[in-house]
């Protein structure tokens, strides 16, 4: 399967594919454009010039809807609707209401039908555009609900299951996040694109599953904290700031390996020095990209996943991948009943 990385990315530098870094697919946000002030320059193929990105690599737009849920700002679907009538992208996902792994089953039902009925709204505002409708966790009539609200796309979104990754869902978090995946895969023919989930340990697990693709900013956020992701090893602190969760030492071995991919770069016509790993946030997260883009790009037998717990999701994801809907869905069933 030809998966496909969506890198999440603000207004604002570094721009790794300035730099060289081959890329497919650019996301944004329509928080960032509004309170970045950029909507009047960012009309028609301007977001484009803006993010210097080239007519062949896909453009997302993002309802950013979390981020003006975070701030307090009641965000509508008029709101997106101008923001995505305005400009020139390949992708526009809907303005969705994520429920929380927390809520109940009433809040959960309240959530996904004010997301059906801004999909609904948004390809009636926006017809000669592709709206990405978003399916969340759920089952039962919840789940049949969704199923027969988004049968008409081609292309269509999983989101909600960050949380899930991170463990707020009680036993068997992760678990639950990556079955209904699983499932969600058995059930449509649509392409599939997983919101936010493009994190090193998780990028195998989608390919394994079949998700077509996925979107994360996680190349800055590692930068920011001085994090630099290595293939096959996860991510490592350089920067000599204080450490405040992960690895807190970075190994002569784990060395050697950022010299080794430094050296892959380079031969690729981006020249980084250790020196500027350590020093320079660009260049970490220049060097995130690329490593995000090298570990979408390849085809694992597992053995490159670090972390033991995220192995056996692999692992019970080609058992997944096998079993008949009906499996599938009991399965999913009991993890959750």
């Amino acid at each position: 399967m030809n998966f496909k990385l969506v890198l999440g990315t603000i207004i604002g530098k570094p721009y790794p594919w300035i730099y060289g870094i081959r890329i497919r697919a650019v996301m944004v946000n329509a928080y960032e454009i509004l309170s970045k002030g950029v909507l009047e320059k960012a009309r028609g193929k301007g977001l484009r010039k803006i993010l210097g990105v080239s007519d062949d690599v896909e453009l997302w737009l993002d309802s950013g809807g979390y981020q003006f849920l975070k701030r307090g700002i009641n965000v509508t679907v008029d709101m997106i609707a101008r923001v995505y009538r305005s400009i020139d992208a390949d992708f526009y996902v809907s303005l969705d209401y994520p429920p929380s792994p927390s809520d109940d089953v009433k809040v959960r039902a309240s959530k996904i039908a004010k997301s059906i009925q801004n999909y609904k709204l948004l390809k009636r505002l926006l017809s000669d555009k592709i709206i990405l409708p978003v399916y969340h966790f759920s089952t039962g009539e919840l789940l049949k609900t969704q199923l027969s609200s988004y049968h008409d796309a081609d292309y269509v979104c999983i989101g909600g299951l960050v949380p899930y990754f991170m463990q707020l869902a009680g036993k068997y978090s992760r678990l639950k996040a990556v079955v209904f995946l699983a499932l969600i895969r058995k059930l449509v023919s649509s392409k599939i694109h997983a919101l936010g989930l493009a994190s090193p340990a998780v990028l195998p697990i989608l390919r394994r599953i079949e998700v077509n693709s996925a979107d994360t900013m996680t190349w800055r956020q590692k930068a920011a904290y001085g994090k630099v992701i290595i293939p096959g090893m996860g991510e490592r602190h350089v920067s000599g700031r204080r450490v405040r969760f992960g690895p807190k030492y970075t190994t002569d071995s784990d060395w050697k390996k950022i010299r080794h991919y430094l050296s892959v770069i380079k031969d690729r016509g981006l020249n980084i020095e250790l020196e500027d790993l350590v020093s320079d946030f660009t260049f970490r997260a220049i060097f995130n990209a690329w490593s995000l883009q090298y570990i979408a790009e390849q085809a694992y037998d597992g053995g490159e996943i670090v972390s033991p717990a995220f192995r056996r999701l692999y692992d019970e994801a080609a058992k997944l991948r096998n079993m008949e809907i009906l499996e599938l869905e009991n399965y999913f069933s009991s993890l959750v009943s």
